[in-house]
This record gives C-alpha cells, structure tokens and sequence, in this order.
C-alpha cells in the first residue's frame, strides 16, 4: 500500500522586482544582508542581473512562512530560511534548526518564476 503524502501547508507570493531593485539602491548592503545568506547572495550576484533572482528568494522565503502559517518577526526571520538552487537550477528551500524544531522538520517543496517586472514563488508543506 502506497502511503499518500497530505498537504499540511500552501503559501504563495509575488513582488515587483524593481521594489527589491529599490531597497538596494536606497539601504545598499545591509539590505541585502537584513534578508539573504552569504550563499544566496553568492548565487544570485553570479546572475548577470541579480535583482529577480533576489526577488524570487524572498517571494519563496514569504510563500514559506505563509504554508507554515506563521509569519516574520517574532516567530521567523529571513535567515531562518536559506534558498539554495540544486545542481540543476531547481530551487531547495532549507530552514534553520529552530523552525525544524517547531515545525517537526518539515518537508518543504518551492518553486519559483520570474517574468520581467514581478518574481513569485509557491511553497508547500507536506508530511512525505
């Protein structure tokens, strides 16, 4: 008998990429900082244009909180959530020991796409 994963959670989110384009130009650094990791900044400076690949990890990190069905601040910060791209570009979403400790490790899958003005990204949570 197969086992049926459920779906525990779904969140989705979309932003303008000229917004995160703006926070840099306005904040520089420590905006970036405030909201990726070393490595996700890495990535997406290795980009010939880095902004949607920015803006595409944060509409994931917010489709994440939102299938959690928690939000940032007080229960999550942006760091609690790395977005990785696996060898084949597919992004992975890994979350600190904190939330997988409140969460019970959960299993989250991402996706996210990029057209030339908005990034959006969708994210659920299931037990499989």
């Amino acid at each position: 008998m197969n086992k049926q994963a459920n779906i525990l959670g779904l969140g989705n989110d979309i932003i303008e990429i000229e917004r995160v384009r703006e926070g840099f130009i306005q904040h520089r650094d420590p905006f970036l900082d405030r909201l990726f990791s070393k490595k996700e900044r890495d990535y997406c400076e290795s980009q010939k244009d880095p902004f949607p690949r920015y803006a595409g990890r944060f509409a994931a990190k917010e489709a994440i909180v939102k299938a959690l069905g928690c939000g940032f601040g007080k229960e999550a910060s942006f760091h609690d959530i790395e977005i990785l791209a696996d060898e084949n570009g597919k992004p992975e979403a890994y979350l600190s020991e904190d939330l997988n400790q409140r969460f019970n490790s959960p299993h989250i899958l991402v996706t996210i796409s990029h057209c030339k003005t908005y990034a959006s990204a969708v994210a659920i949570w299931s037990n499989a």
